[in-house]
């Protein structure tokens, strides 16, 4: 009965004492992590060709067939990589000064299942001076970017006080 006693009493110990394995993540979920962690490099390249108003570089992160859905009242309808680059041309029109203080970037998720998916969530806040009357903003955004395989966004949807930031910016000076 000692033996007995004693044998359960090592085993025990010795269960107690190992270290539990590591929970190993499957290809699949390391795959869509090194997919986010490139598409994410894109994302914040794109944010600083935008900063410096090099429109010509932002487009190259779009793929030609891109939908990109604003942030404006009953914006609906998806603009075209060539739409994008025009509206965001009016945005140097009336801004300078612009700079992209990144807050957080997170992979994008698949709804059903809730695993990273490759695509990009961004929580950012603009800065910026107006070209017309000199007030400062700091400008919340968020946005969501899915990629295709060769890196290229094809789909962006952006959420931000668009119309508060043009009126904002295009009021007489005080």
């Amino acid at each position: 009965m000692k033996k007995t006693i004693l044998v359960m009493a090592v085993a025990i110990s010795l269960f107690a004492c190992s270290t539990p394995q590591a929970t190993s993540t499957n290809n699949a979920d390391d795959a869509s992590m090194a997919e986010f962690k490139e598409n994410k490099k894109v994302v914040e390249a794109g944010f600083n060709a935008f900063a410096k108003n090099d429109l010509v570089e932002f487009a190259t992160y779009f793929a030609d067939t891109s939908k990109f859905y604003g942030p404006g009242i009953n914006d609906t309808v998806a603009l075209t990589k060539t739409q994008l680059v025009e509206r965001l041309t009016n945005f140097h029109k009336i801004l300078k000064n612009i700079y992209p203080d990144i807050q957080l970037i997170l992979p994008g998720l698949d709804t059903a299942t809730l695993k990273p998916d490759g695509g990009v969530r961004t929580y950012v806040k603009w800065q910026s001076e107006s070209a017309v009357n000199g007030a400062k903003f700091n400008q919340k955004f968020y946005a969501v970017y899915k990629f295709n395989k060769d890196h290229k966004i094809v789909y962006a949807e952006e959420f931000f006080d668009a119309s508060g930031l043009v009126a904002a910016a295009t009021a007489p000076k005080k």
